[in-house]
């Protein structure tokens, strides 16, 4: 039987963290330029409970020159999901530093075709995880009603996909996607760097 998928969602992931990236090094000075904006309390109030979130100009340090140029190159790998002509070149980063008991609550990136999130301190799942909510609309009630009795989920059943945060990862997913980051239950901080990015 000929099957037709309808409106699928991607999310994609790839590695930093490769030797021949000099991440470790990248890394510290990423951690390093952050630390030193939150001390000089240079935050925002967004979707973030508690912890601490930078303007969206990350862009501007040297720092992260080198990241936003990777996020372009691999958000570019992808393109032709979103258009066969256009390409991303127009982007913006910030920082989120979550510390027990801080979440991002449930939000979409509305000004942006593509958003993700790099990884720059994360140890265990228990920091935070990012889960991704079901995009059709009506299949939450449907899996409430008439899905309750299966246990197994598939991606036509499932209304929530969760990824573990890994350090050194990155994630790609479309911005209309609704997301949120759950609490962080341990002592030590998660720290990322999220990213909008839109095509020309």
């Amino acid at each position: 039987m000929h099957e037709t998928r309808l409106f699928y969602t991607p999310v994609w992931r790839d590695e930093l963290a490769l030797p021949e990236a000099n991440w470790p090094q990248r890394r510290e000075l990423m951690l390093t330029r952050i630390a030193a904006l939150a001390t000089e309390g240079l935050g925002v109030q967004r979707t973030n409970f508690g912890g601490w979130q930078s303007p969206d100009d990350l862009y501007r340090y040297p720092e992260f020159q080198w990241l936003i140029g990777r996020v372009m190159a691999l958000g570019n790998e992808i393109a032709s999901a979103f258009s066969v002509k256009k390409r991303f070149d127009d982007g913006i980063l910030w920082a989120n530093v979550n510390r027990r008991g801080d979440f991002n609550a449930l939000h979409t990136h509305p000004d942006a075709v593509l958003s993700g999130v790099v990884y720059l301190k994360v140890e265990q799942r228990e920091q935070g995880v990012i889960q991704f909510f079901d995009a059709r609309e009506g299949s939450p009630t449907a899996q409430w009603r008439c899905y309750m009795d299966l246990k197994d989920g598939t991606p036509l059943t499932d209304f929530i996909h969760e990824v573990e945060p890994r350090e050194g990862s990155i994630l790609f997913f479309p911005g209309w996607l609704k997301h949120w980051v759950t609490p962080n239950t341990t002592d030590s901080e998660r720290v990322s760097v999220s990213f909008n990015i839109r095509l020309s």
